[in-house]
């Protein structure tokens, strides 16, 4: 099960949904200079659609389980990107 954090809230992200895949379209939106809409349809005994507006200064997590078949890579080079962007 994998969950976005969304302004104190945990949403339940569907389970057909690729979690790498998600949180590369995230950064892209991030990095995007205009706001980004983006839209789950979440199942359930009532069906609900959750619109979530991405885009610069709007935090955002994703919390996966292990099992959601992402390959943690801490090698030097993988963490090099985030050690940059957080120090400037």
């Amino acid at each position: 099960m994998a969950y976005i954090i969304y302004q104190g809230q945990n949403i339940a992200i569907p389970d057909n949904v690729k979690i790498d895949e998600l949180a590369e379209g995230l950064k892209a939106m991030q990095n995007n200079v205009a706001y980004s809409w983006l839209t789950l349809n979440l199942a359930g005994s009532e069906p609900k659609r959750v619109r979530l507006m991405v885009g610069p200064g709007i935090p955002i997590g994703i919390v996966s389980d292990p099992l959601d078949g992402h390959e943690p890579n801490l090698s030097d080079d993988s963490l090099a990107e985030f050690v940059a962007c957080s120090e400037g």
